[in-house]
């Protein structure tokens, strides 16, 4: 992973999805590092085949290629990595930022923020490429967004209204600007991908010394707050549909980035794959 991310970037004012555009240009998955941005994508992709929306101007919305050079069982951290690098950029606008498995970033219970991680062999590369596709909501308010999601996500500009009485929204809007956000998301995820390199050491203030996967693995578990959380762990659409599921406690994570269920009857589960439905405790 010699070249930095971002050390070419591709601007487009209009795609179907950043990642699919990446998927039919394979020759791009040669260059690590390299970024797709597009002003508006039409058919923006979420995990499990949900859409994206994306409003024009409104959202940052790229994808990069990034050749980790690992065996596909050990490329899960990469998506818990990019919403590590998405809160740390995000704290410094506003609070309440929250994780939630495996890929969406959340601002006071709501997505603020969408994570794609897909994988690709190509012939030059020994292990799988990666195309990590992220989709930000960073201006505009609910009402410009389709009415079923106005109740499920929020923007960053709202947010910053929300944090502060002492700003206009003309002033909201001047201080956020897309171009400012993107790059600072690049650059964070390079530090990130220094700082949880499997070769990167960190020194705790108990000066033990963890290397670079657990680093982000507790990062991500802080972050989330989901330990302790009881959950119904979901594998499939029909489990979904019907309400049903496994139901158990979350207890971590495994090395490979998957949660760690404990489940009501003791046994210790490794959610892969899936929807993960926190259960509220009745008061």
């Amino acid at each position: 992973m010699a070249e930095k991310i971002g050390n070419k970037i591709i601007r487009l004012t209009e795609v179907g999805s950043t990642n699919t555009y990446l998927k039919e240009n394979c020759d791009l998955l040669k260059q690590h590092g390299l970024v797709v941005l597009a002003e508006m994508q039409t058919s923006g992709r979420g995990r499990a085949g949900r859409k994206f929306v994306s409003l024009p101007a409104k959202n940052i919305t790229f994808s990069v290629v990034l050749h980790p050079n690992l065996p596909l069982a050990e490329v899960q951290v990469f998506a818990l990595m990019a919403g590590v690098v998405v809160a740390r950029v995000l704290e410094t606008y506003v609070d309440q930022i929250l994780l939630k498995w495996p890929n969406d970033v959340m601002v006071r219970g709501k997505k603020i923020c969408g994570i794609l991680l897909e994988t690709i062999t190509i012939t030059e590369q020994h292990f799988p490429v990666l195309i990590l596709g992220i989709g930000l909501n960073t201006k505009g308010f609910l009402i410009d967004y389709p009415k079923e999601l106005q109740t499920v996500i929020t923007t960053l500009e709202a947010e910053i209204l929300r944090s502060s009485n002492a700003i206009s929204e003309s002033e909201a809007a001047s201080y956020l600007e897309n171009e400012t956000v993107f790059q600072q998301l690049l650059k964070q995820l390079e530090c990130c991908l220094e700082e949880f390199s499997y070769d990167a050491a960190t020194t705790l203030r108990s000066e033990n010394i963890i290397d670079g996967r657990t680093a982000l693995l507790q990062e991500w578990l802080k972050r989330s707050q989901a330990i302790g959380r009881k959950v119904r762990s979901l594998n499939n659409v029909e489990e979904l549909t019907k309400g049903s599921g496994t139901v158990g406690i979350i207890e971590g994570l495994t090395k490979e980035g998957y949660l760690r269920i404990r489940t009501e009857s003791g046994q210790i589960l490794s959610h892969i794959s899936g929807d993960i439905l926190e259960i509220k405790e009745e008061k």
